[in-house]
């Protein structure tokens, strides 16, 4: 592979296809079934949402010009109305990681929060995902609190 060219772009409708692809390796990479009926109704929203859409974030490789990865980051009012940012959808393509791709993709999402007047970002991490806690923690996050499940099923 030559030397990895990226822009970082909003998302469009036109996209859809791409986002869907991605959505559903990052679904499958997690052991989970993608839902194309949730995955529509949910980029939708988005996509047409003045304050969401722009929120969706892909990057493309400019030698290429196809979508290698993509993240969502959503705006959200807490429980006491103060704003903050979540980082819902984070994902690259596996040939594209650990080439400085995802920072400049959460960076241009961390930009976009800051300019609607967040007040602070969260992400939610699964534990073996330590690659991605690492750039978190890289961006100066910091672990707040845990999150424990059971399964009643």
């Amino acid at each position: 592979m030559s030397e990895i060219k990226i822009k970082v772009e909003i998302a469009s409708p036109e996209q859809i296809d791409s986002l869907r692809d991605l959505t559903k390796l990052l679904v499958e990479s997690l052991d989970s079934q993608f839902e194309a009926k949730r995955f529509d109704w949910g980029i939708r929203r988005r996509l047409y949402d003045p304050l969401q859409r722009h929120g969706i974030l892909i990057a493309l490789d400019e030698n290429t010009d196809k979508v290698i990865g993509m993240l969502i980051a959503e705006l959200r009012v807490d429980p006491f109305g103060k704003s903050e940012g979540y980082i819902k959808h984070f994902y690259l393509k596996k040939e594209y990681r650990g080439k400085g791709v995802g920072k400049i993709l959460l960076e241009k999402a961390l930009e976009h929060l800051k300019k609607i007047k967040v007040e602070k970002v969260k992400v939610n991490i699964r534990e073996q995902a330590t690659k991605a806690s690492a750039l978190y923690k890289q961006m100066n996050f910091k672990k707040d609190y845990e999150v424990h499940k059971l399964d009643l099923s």
